[in-house]
């Protein structure tokens, strides 16, 4: 089923950047208050979709100038700065990364991407990207290493949107309120860095441990692309706190959106699980893999980018969140609204090593197997 093309936003007031002061103060802060419910709700009621945006946002000369002069009044702030703004200024990012890409959607009138970039000099500031397919140049296609400037509008993700919700995210500015159009987001690609795979922080292990999903580790690395080092194992194929909740009087759903390794990191696999979407090669599916009664162990870590997570289930009891009517985000099995997860790029990732019983199937490719 194709995602679908529209989500619902509301535009708060843009708040000022912030000072040098302020950020004197504030350096390594990760710009998202530890409480139970820290940002305001942007308004995506009911379908919230990765493709965000609508209109004709790349209509004029948008994509073809240089997007670090930016518009009067628009200010060239890092990532940093970027995340500890408001909900809805617009900014610029000069000289970024593209760190891990998790979404591309090409059609006919342009690509949509979801993805990471962080900052080449300080690797451990980092911040999502959603691209509508509108938005210039409309025939992008993000890939890591990519050295991009971006021209955007850094914004609160409703915490209606199943996964992405209470995430700090760049994009266009779509307002469902009447208007016609939306403010694109301009990405100038400028370069490529090799190799991309340098943009990451090397974590001991000690790393990410969620208590369950009920805590909030390290948010001092939200949105950073990281190497949380091994050996690990996978501890749990089903964690509660990843589960799908997928009917209204919270009966059995054995769908899960990740899971769990040594010291208590989730791990979620949109990237990994099943087969891939021509329906052809395996992925690394290491959740059927254990349920199956194997078990697999990471012995150089595992890597991606570190972000929030939130499951916001459909509220007439579906399964498909991106095309119902969801309910606020939460952790399940806890009284959290969010939680920080890992999330790999792809099986390249996740380089596991399975144990099998002799009955199973041979392991996904790239896998090695005992």
């Amino acid at each position: 089923m194709e995602i679908l093309e529209m989500q619902l936003r509301k535009t708060l007031g843009a708040a000022a950047l912030v000072t040098a002061a302020t950020m004197a103060s504030l350096a390594g802060c990760s710009g998202r208050d530890d409480d139970t419910d820290p940002l305001p709700d942007a308004g995506c009621l009911g379908t919230c979709s990765p493709d965000s945006g609508t209109g004709d946002a790349g209509t004029g000369d948008a994509g073809t100038g240089d997007a670090g002069t930016g518009d009067a009044g628009v200010q060239t702030v890092t990532i940093r700065e970027a995340r500890l703004l408001d909900d809805r200024p617009q900014i610029i990012l000069e000289g970024v990364v593209v760190t891990t890409v998790v979404y591309v959607s090409s059609k006919d009138t342009g690509v949509s991407a979801d993805f990471w970039v962080a900052d080449p000099n300080n690797a451990q500031d980092g911040i999502f990207v959603q691209k509508y397919r509108t938005d210039p140049p409309t025939t992008y296609v993000p890939a890591r290493g990519d050295i991009v400037t971006i021209q955007g509008f850094v914004q609160n993700n409703s915490r209606f949107r199943d996964r992405e919700g209470y995430r700090k995210v760049l994009k266009n500015n779509f307002d469902f309120r009447g208007a016609s159009e939306a403010t694109p987001m301009v990405i100038t690609k400028t370069g490529t860095m090799t190799p991309p795979n340098d943009i990451a922080v090397s974590i001991d292990n000690g790393f990410g441990n969620s208590d369950g999903g009920s805590g909030r580790p390290n948010l001092e690395h939200l949105g950073a692309r990281v190497h949380i080092q091994g050996p690990l194992t996978l501890t749990d194929a089903n964690p509660m706190a990843m589960k799908r909740l997928a009917t209204p009087d919270g009966g059995e759903d054995t769908m899960h959106f990740g899971f769990e390794v040594s010291g208590g990191v989730l791990v979620n696999n949109l990237t990994t699980f099943g087969t891939t979407t021509d329906g052809g090669t395996p992925r690394c599916d290491y959740r059927v893999m254990v349920n199956d009664g194997g078990s697999v162990t990471f012995p150089d870590g595992i890597r991606g980018v570190w972000d929030t997570y939130t499951h916001a289930p459909c509220m007439d009891g579906g399964t498909s969140t991106f095309s119902c009517f969801n309910d606020a985000g939460v952790i399940p099995g806890t009284t959290n609204t969010w939680t920080t997860v890992l999330y790999p790029e792809g099986c390249n990732d996740l380089q596991g090593v399975v144990t099998e019983p002799e009955t199973l199937r041979p392991a996904a490719p790239g896998a090695q197997t005992e």
